[in-house]
């Protein structure tokens, strides 16, 4: 029996060996072999405190969709948690500065539902190719590709330090629509990036975002450049001047110091000297000259934006969606090719159903970015294949 212990004992250890080497190779590690690699989906902690068990089901039954279209991770680790918190879609703001003079915002209110996400991280797996050429698990590490499915989030971005707002609701840029169909949009991508988004909401009914009009836009340009330079105009207005006798003063030392400085050198005297007083100014002089470029610098960019609201007026455009590079100052004011432009909305508060509980999902977007890694770019590929938005798109209200 001591005999049959002692063997069962050996056994183990030898099977403990080969589970803790299996993943290690012996011939030198390659990239082909580490592309290879056998990766493990792997879950980590979870983020949020509201630990809702209706949140929870929706994001697993998510994960069974990402399972079902990639279950075997080649050359990456798939590292995968889940995520809750406050929503604040369709929400209004109310701007103010702080103590710091800082632009800051209350929400005037939130919606009752929770923003819940999944959200996936894929390692590559690699070689050290130092000392032992051995073959390295892709997590845990860092990475550039990740997928993110998100629930009741806000759909646009503001920008900093602008307080824009409509009805209290604040403008957002949002990708312009590639591809659209009821329930859906596929996001344009800036050209030449690995990033690619969509939007999945209610089908049948209300958009859950009210873009923007050029005339809306371009009435706030002239608003905003106005107040910007007024105030730079107001600034310049108050700068501080000096006395005229103190400021003749400083003249006089400075053409006395170079007299004594070129005494023995008439013509460099009268070179010096008359160039320092074809560039000299006085305190106001400099003051009024601010103040007019400055003016002429406002009236110059109100006229860029005036001439454009009379163009779109004249083409009967004004009324169309705004379509931008940059918020304020971009050249032209508007884009034609919606391909890494920027469309201009505010969030639409009546697409929210309020008679529904707040666990229910109320629309969907995707986020996913991925690295050039071999295995990396294949699963985004598949991914963008395979996944079936319509299972996503048919949790919306349930």
């Amino acid at each position: 029996m001591k005999k049959q212990l002692v063997l069962l004992f050996l056994l183990s250890i030898c099977m403990l060996s080969y589970s803790q080497t299996k993943n290690f190779i012996k011939k030198p590690c390659t990239d082909e072999i580490a592309q290879k690699a056998d990766g493990r989906w792997m879950k980590t902690t979870d983020l949020g405190s509201t630990n809702s068990k209706e949140c929870i089901d929706r994001l697993d039954a998510i994960h069974e969709l990402i399972l079902k279209i990639y279950p075997e991770p080649k050359g990456v680790d798939a590292v995968w948690h889940r995520s809750e918190g406050v929503s604040y879609f369709g929400s209004k703001r109310k701007y103010f500065k702080d103590n710091n003079g800082y632009l800051t915002f209350d929400y005037m209110n939130t919606p009752h539902f929770l923003q819940f996400s999944y959200t996936a991280g894929f390692f590559r797996y690699q070689c050290e190719y130092g000392k032992t050429h051995s073959l390295i698990p892709g997590y845990p590490g860092e990475t550039g590709t990740w997928l993110n499915i998100i629930a009741n989030k806000n759909i646009g971005e503001t920008g900093v330090d602008d307080d824009w707002t409509i009805n209290g609701l604040p403008v957002m840029t949002k990708a312009t629509v590639q591809y659209k169909e009821d329930g859906y949009e596929l996001y344009y991508s800036e050209p030449g990036s690995r990033i690619r988004g969509a939007l999945v909401y209610r089908k049948g009914g209300v958009l859950p975002y009210i873009t923007i009009t050029k005339k809306q836009y371009l009435d706030y340009c002239i608003v905003y450049h106005s107040k910007i330079w007024n105030e730079t105009i107001r600034n310049f207005e108050q700068m501080p001047v000096r006395s005229a006798e103190e400021q003749e003063k400083e003249k006089n030392t400075k053409l006395l110091r170079l007299q004594k400085q070129f005494a023995n050198d008439p013509k460099q005297l009268k070179a010096n000297t008359d160039y320092y007083l074809s560039g000299y100014k006085t305190d106001q002089q400099i003051r009024d000259e601010k103040v007019n470029e400055a003016k002429k610098v406002r009236e110059d960019i109100l006229k860029k934006f005036r001439d454009e609201t009379e163009k779109s007026k004249n083409e009967g455009k004004l009324n169309d969606p705004a379509m931008i590079k940059v918020m304020y100052n971009a050249e032209p004011v508007f884009e034609t090719n919606p391909e890494g432009s920027l469309l201009l909305i505010t969030e639409n508060p009546d697409y929210i159903r309020k008679d529904l509980p707040k666990y229910v999902p109320q629309l969907f977007e995707i986020n996913l970015v991925w690295d050039e890694w071999k295995p990396q770019a294949n699963f985004a590929k598949i991914f963008q294949e395979k996944f079936p938005t319509d299972k996503l798109q048919a949790m919306i209200d349930k």
